[in-house]
């Protein structure tokens, strides 16, 4: 008998952890809102989350969509695993900010792998 598994995200719900090895993402953290590639909302509110538009719940245990290791240090020392000598990579800059109209891509061609991202009809050529 064949069983499939169907699963679906309906929120975009983050675990911050404290390393980045164990995170889907490693994302450097940028004071300017200008510098950064994605501007996300921080939010506690179920249905913001779901509108998948840059709005993070963010989540201290449990089931979430995906997880973050979250930096302001280009020159973090945990990227750099001391056995293998390899210096992980940032995922993209990311800024957040307290105003939800400020929410968005600020480069239309950056993608985080694995994050849902709602794509607005004026954006497609």
């Amino acid at each position: 008998m064949l069983s499939v598994i169907y699963v679906c995200g309906f929120s975009q719900t983050v675990i911050e952890m404290t390393h980045p090895a164990d995170a889907n993402l490693v994302m450097l953290e940028v004071e300017k809102f200008e510098d950064a590639d994605i501007v996300v909302f921080r939010t506690n509110d179920k249905v913001e989350a779901q509108e998948w538009d840059c709005k993070w719940k963010f989540r201290s245990w449990g089931f979430s969509d995906f997880s973050v290791y979250l930096t302001k240090n280009e020159k973090d020392s945990l990227l750099l695993d001391p056995e293998t000598g390899i210096t992980l990579e940032f995922d993209g800059k990311i800024h957040f900010t307290d105003d939800k109209t400020k929410v968005g891509y600020r480069n239309r061609d950056f993608r985080l792998e694995g994050v849902f991202r709602k794509i607005k009809l004026d954006e497609i050529e």
